[in-house]
């Protein structure tokens, strides 16, 4: 075993004669902080660049001990106080072994505050919109995913899968404002909201090997964990909401959907018709639901979760003329949709010009 603290003030000797003033701070953290070691546990250790731009590190081995000490940025750490990084709690452990100045320990600790912060119960609904986000950061991984078990590249697709595993656990814990190590599954499996049937879930993506059964794995991955998500959504992120609150003032945009639509029959435009039909169909969508549901629809959801049924509120039909490319119908239909909307605002006390 070797002289940890001799080691440590080597290296951190080392690294303020390399750079000198360019360092904030040095601090250490993990198993070796705070008891936790193996016998193949690494000595962690970071410094705190002045400047985002500088990039160093010196790491060695000592007796089959690793000494890691590697730069981790200011903007690195603003990612882990705000629950970005699967690392947060190393803000909440560590010890500070080197700092410039007052101030830049000051920072250091207003970190930490921040993060704590989200654990509040007034930090739930930051929280729960944290985890959508995250979730939906897990979608190039499966793109790359798919991509390799159509051609069978298993070690690939098992990449690719442990990914997106990754993600999944952070974005859980996020939801349970719950700041832990997600590479120890028992401290995710014991949050109190996890989606169903979730610890056999992970074991059936963690066990899977061909590209296939991975893939399939995965897909009910993602599914049991956004169902779980939508439901926080739904009971979190809403708030009390009438119709003027939601569209005051929303007239004059719809209007310019429906502009654009008739722009877009008139050149026989199918990719302009498109953005436009789809936009005013999720901006009335999204505020009839918030009026009726008080539910905040964020980019984590699909039209389908907050879709309304414009037509049983007296709006014509504008998808199957777009879909049929009938560009004439959709633009008599553009018509008749501004005059219902114009009615349906004032009957609900919205001003159009407001």
């Amino acid at each position: 075993m070797p002289d940890i603290p001799s080691t440590i003030a080597l290296l951190q000797d080392a690294l303020l004669r390399r750079f000198g003033d360019e360092i904030d701070l040095i601090f250490q953290y993990g198993s070796h902080l705070h008891g936790a070691t193996n016998r193949f546990s690494d000595v962690d250790l970071s410094w705190v660049p002045v400047h985002d731009t500088t990039w160093g590190s010196i790491t060695v081995m000592v007796d089959e001990t690793l000494f890691d000490l590697y730069a981790m940025h200011w903007s690195h750490l603003e990612r882990m106080a705000d629950f970005r990084d699967v690392s947060s709690s190393v803000l909440l452990h560590n010890r500070i072994l080197y700092q410039r100045n007052d101030a830049a320990a000051e920072r250091f600790a207003a970190l930490a505050g921040r993060l704590r912060a989200g654990l509040e119960p007034s930090g739930r609904r930051d929280m729960v919109r944290r985890a959508l986000e995250i979730f939906q950061s897990s979608g190039y991984d499966y793109y790359l995913l798919r991509e390799q078990a159509a051609a069978g590249h298993a070690a690939g697709t098992l990449k690719s899968a442990q990914a997106i595993l990754r993600t999944v656990l952070h974005c859980v814990a996020v939801a349970n404002q719950a700041c832990i190590d997600t590479r120890k599954l028992a401290q995710v499996l014991a949050l109190p909201r996890l989606p169903d049937g979730f610890a056999v879930t992970v074991e059936r993506a963690i066990a899977a090997m061909a590209p296939q059964a991975v893939l399939d794995a995965v897909d009910a991955l993602l599914a049991t964990t956004r169902a779980l998500l939508l439901a926080e959504q739904r009971a979190v992120l809403h708030s009390a909401a009438t119709y003027v609150d939601v569209f005051n003032a929303g007239y004059p945009e719809l209007k310019r959907d429906l502009q654009a639509i008739l722009l877009a029959c008139e050149q026989a435009d199918l990719f302009a018709a498109k953005g436009a039909v789809l936009s005013l169909l999720h901006e009335m969508s999204r505020g009839i639901a918030q009026a009726g549901t008080g539910i905040e629809v964020t980019n984590f959801n699909a039209l389908c979760d907050y879709e309304q049924e414009l037509s049983a509120l007296g709006f014509p039909a504008l998808l199957a003329p777009l879909q049929a490319r009938d560009f004439d119908t959709l633009a008599q239909k553009c018509h008749c949709f501004d005059r219902r909307l114009q009615a349906f605002l004032c009957e609900n006390g919205v001003g159009l010009n407001d």
